[in-house]
């Protein structure tokens, strides 16, 4: 029998305080990182943009909101893995404003070089796999590339390519060895889940839940509010000590 104190109810209560610990932590940087202030901005008006439909201010607020948070890297780390990676995502936002009738290579790319450094950096400070977590994440690639060949195909290759590195991404963040320590390393794993989250909820607006209706766009406000938050728990986790 699972004692109290390793018992499921216990272990999601100790994640989910860790979770809101890091949080915390991340948005309190505001008071003394002018680019975090430019981060939430950004981040905030593209949340209510997609809830509301506001196309032209979501753009401007969705291309504005991966510079500042390079900000925070250039600020803690200067790691140019991270540098590069985070371009890559800001390439990746981008591509993901327009629908994709065709292949979005940009994107795919963008995705997968943001996820790739994501990854590394996490490998290179401990992390590292085990079987359950990889076979969850498999689960959901598979779920994943399923939806797009059935209802869109030209989101297969960005799902297999991307997703592999989305869900490397998850999976490494995740490893409890890894969050031991600060605050902000504690929301590694959180980060990790939102950000596949993200992009799961981006694939449903894409093939099965393509309506307009407000219960559509508050998943695309969830959708956002999941990257935003995400990156900026990632980020925090691999660059403040």
């Amino acid at each position: 029998m699972t004692s109290p104190a390793t018992s499921p109810v216990n272990e999601l209560v100790t994640r989910t305080r860790e979770g809101v610990d890091a949080l915390r932590d991340s948005l309190l940087a505001s008071f003394q990182e002018p680019e975090r202030i430019a981060y939430l901005a950004a981040g905030e008006l593209s949340i209510w943009s997609r809830l509301f439909g506001w196309e032209k201010p979501a753009a401007v607020a969705i291309a504005a909101t991966m510079p500042p948070l390079a900000g925070t890297v250039a600020r803690h780390d200067a790691s140019p893995v991270l540098l590069a990676g985070l371009a890559g995502g800001w390439v990746g936002d981008l591509a993901k404003l327009r629908k994709p009738d065709h292949t979005p290579v940009m994107g795919m790319f963008g995705i997968a070089a943001q996820h790739a450094a994501y990854s590394a950096k996490l490998y290179d400070r401990g992390a590292r796999p085990s079987p359950v977590r990889v076979g969850l994440r498999t689960a959901a690639w598979a779920t994943g590339l399923g939806l797009a060949v059935w209802k869109k195909r030209s989101l297969i290759a960005p799902t297999a390519l991307a997703g592999v590195f989305v869900a490397a991404t998850s999976t490494l963040g995740d490893d409890r060895t890894l969050q031991d320590g600060t605050v902000v390393r504690q929301g590694l794993g959180h980060g990790g889940n939102l950000l596949l989250a993200a992009e799961g909820i981006a694939l449903l607006r894409e093939t099965v839940l393509t309506g307009d209706s407000l219960g559509h766009r508050a998943l695309d406000a969830g959708m956002r509010a999941s990257h935003v938050i995400g990156n900026m728990l990632i980020v925090d986790g691999l660059t403040r000590e």
